[in-house]
């Protein structure tokens, strides 16, 4: 059995809020809540959660919030990290051989394959324990009473995260020891183990820049830009369901291009889908218009699960050469027009409990020249997206927005004829990724659709 531990039994006194901030959204969601989503997605069999001693309700709250299909139990921390892990541990009840996972509920990006990684030598027993260290890019020095006493070799030290996992006779061992000697104040659970159990073995395993832990305010804006550069395809790692069978989908812009392909993947996958677009008489930058076929097309189907929105107009010239309606034109289609269907879609998305995705681009991340007006309107999109995960959480509505590589559509050719177009995206490729999205239960994020990231396999031996 494969138990997990999550500690979320935090004040916030570093963090300098009113709340702890494991309660804080993140893109639309609680940072407690994506903790426990990430990794339930890892196969965990059962969770306890060690929450604060004041925020016990609200804790349990959020567990409920995140709907889990094995057992957990909410029991409160203690004065340290030490005491609020032996609180945790105590709870699990576990058997000796099974495996626990201690994690910070405040590392919520951690990617579901570091978190198998990290469990995997336990399960088969090749160490007693795994920690989850990445390389340090800075220099680390050594200083006693405000002297540099010493440089050490860079390449011979990590960073701690979590998780960190242990065979549970181990962590039990480490923690019993620890109380008998009255020494409650190791800093992570596997200093405490290499200090209390002789000849344990731990294993270093690699983890990611992305997995930060969320201790300040600088921290919270970090991790917000981090979910902008998540990435999926159409094998993606995404747990859950795959088929979108008696769905109900609305794709507008879906007549040409990545649209098309949408509409047809999930047809393919069991939807109904409808499509609209500027060939079959819709403007998106009309907002009457808008709404009366998102309206007509939500009565047609009997309500919209879900929403995609890939209208757009991709114009290359420099600012100074460019008319003001060309430039108008590209800000109107690209971010009003998303605006303009996201509202129109509102009404249905709530009823239904459904999802909204907006498609920025690449581009977004910076400004780019010969295309300002674009890139200006993607990021644009991109913000429209998270700000709307967070107005639309309590509605139950996700909203997320895709970011595909350059992709080989109609409009990208007659921007860019010189372009080798073989080694762009599909617009198939781009589909078969953001039906994985539609079926997830993710909000909040802008995700990166790219041909060469695979997911790393959870091994099956």
């Amino acid at each position: 059995m494969i138990c997990a531990v999550l500690l979320a039994g935090g004040d916030g006194n570093r963090f300098g809020g009113e709340i702890p901030k494991q309660f804080l959204r993140l893109a639309g969601e609680e940072i407690l809540l994506r903790s426990l989503r990430a990794l339930s997605q890892a196969g965990m069999d059962r969770f306890v959660i060690v929450a604060h001693p004041d925020w016990m309700s609200e804790t349990r709250e959020l567990v409920a919030a995140a709907h889990l299909t094995v057992p957990s139990l909410v029991v409160a921390g203690g004065a340290t990290r030490n005491e609020s892990t032996w609180n945790g541990v105590q709870a699990l009840e576990t058997e000796d051989d099974d495996v626990v996972l201690v994690h910070d509920a405040v590392r919520p990006l951690v990617p579901v394959d570091v978190v198998r990684r990290a469990i995997e030598p336990v399960v088969l027993g090749l160490a007693d324990s795994t920690d989850t260290v990445i390389p340090s890019s800075d220099t680390l020095v050594v200083v006693s009473d405000g002297a540099v006493v010493e440089i050490p070799e860079r390449a011979r030290y990590r960073r701690g995260q979590t998780p960190q996992v242990f065979r549970s006779r181990i962590l039990r061992q480490g923690y019993e020891a620890a109380l008998a000697a009255g020494d409650m104040s190791a800093t992570d659970d596997c200093s405490l183990v290499l200090r209390y159990v002789p000849g344990v073995r731990i294993l270093a395993v690699p983890g990611v820049e992305m997995n930060i832990k969320i201790t300040t305010k600088v921290d919270l804006v970090l991790a917000d830009r981090m979910l902008q550069i998540h990435s999926l395809d159409a094998e993606s790692h995404l747990d859950g369901p795959t088929s979108l069978e008696g769905a109900r989908v609305l794709v507008v812009g879906g007549t040409h291009g990545i649209g098309r392909a949408i509409a047809d993947e999930a047809t393919g996958s069991g939807a109904r889908a409808e499509v609209l677009g500027r060939s079959i008489g819709l403007d998106v930058r009309d907002v009457d218009a808008v709404a009366d076929r998102v309206g007509a097309a939500a009565a047609s189907m009997g309500g919209v699960d879900h929403v995609i929105v890939t209208a757009g107009v991709l114009r290359v010239g420099r600012v100074a050469e460019s008319t003001p309606d060309e430039l108008r034109d590209v800000i109107d289609v690209n971010l009003i027009g998303s605006l303009n269907v996201a509202r129109a879609s509102h009404r249905y998305l709530r009823e239904s409990g459904g999802s909204l995705t907006l498609f920025t681009s690449s581009s977004f991340t910076r400004g780019r020249r010969d295309y300002v007006a674009y890139s200006a309107s993607k990021a644009g999109v991109a913000n429209l997206a998270q700000g709307l995960a967070e107005e639309w959480h309590d509605e139950g509505i996700r909203v997320n927005a895709v970011s595909p590589e350059r992709t080989d559509t109609e409009m990208r050719r007659r921007a860019f004829p010189g372009e080798a177009h073989h080694l762009l995206l599909t617009t198939e490729e781009v589909a078969r990724a953001t039906v994985r999205l539609l079926c997830s239960d993710l909000t909040g994020q802008v995700l990166d659709v790219r041909r060469h990231d695979r997911a790393t396999p959870w091994p099956t031996s």
